[in-house]
C-alpha cells in the first residue's frame, strides 16, 4: 500500500471520527475493515492515532490559520484532510517533508472535496507551516 493510500484511509477514518467522536480509534479501524473491506495500514493507524491524541492542538492550529472562517463552518471532508496534513506537518515531521504533506493534502482535496477547498486547504497549511517558525 502506498503512503498516499494510507493518507486516504486516515482521512476516511478521521472523517468518521468527526461524525462519531464517541468511537475509539480501534472501533473506527474495525469499522473500516468490516464496512469498507479496508484494513488500515500501519501508517494510516499512526496518522489516526497521532491526530486523535493531539486533536485539540491540531484543531486550534487549523482555527488560527483559517482567516475569515469560523472553525464550525469548515466542511467535514476539508477538516479531515486538514487534520491529517497538520498531524503530519507538526507531530510527525521526521516522516514526511512539508512539501509532500501539503501536496498530498491538495491531491486528496481534488479527489474528495470541492474546487474551492483546494486553495482554502493550501492557504491554511501554508499558515500552519509559517506559524511553526
Amino acid at each position: 500500500m502506498t503512503r498516499r493510500e494510507s493518507r486516504e484511509q486516515a482521512v476516511c477514518c478521521l472523517y468518521e471520527y468527526g461524525v462519531q467522536p464517541e468511537k475509539t480509534v480501534a472501533q473506527i479501524a474495525q469499522d473500516a475493515e468490516e464496512q469498507r473491506g479496508e484494513k488500515p495500514s500501519g501508517f494510516a493507524l499512526e496518522l489516526l492515532e497521532t491526530a486523535t491524541a493531539h486533536l485539540p492542538e491540531i484543531d486550534g492550529m487549523i482555527s488560527d490559520a483559517s482567516d475569515n472562517w469560523r472553525f464550525g463552518r469548515i466542511g467535514k471532508v476539508s477538516l479531515a484532510i486538514l487534520r491529517v496534513a497538520v498531524c503530519e506537518l507538526c507531530f510527525l515531521p521526521e516522516r514526511t517533508p512539508d512539501e509532500i504533506a501539503v501536496n498530498e493534502a491538495l491531491e486528496l482535496a481534488r479527489i474528495y472535496d470541492t474546487d474551492k477547498a483546494v486553495p482554502f486547504i493550501n492557504g491554511v497549511l501554508a499558515k500552519v507551516i509559517r506559524s511553526r517558525g
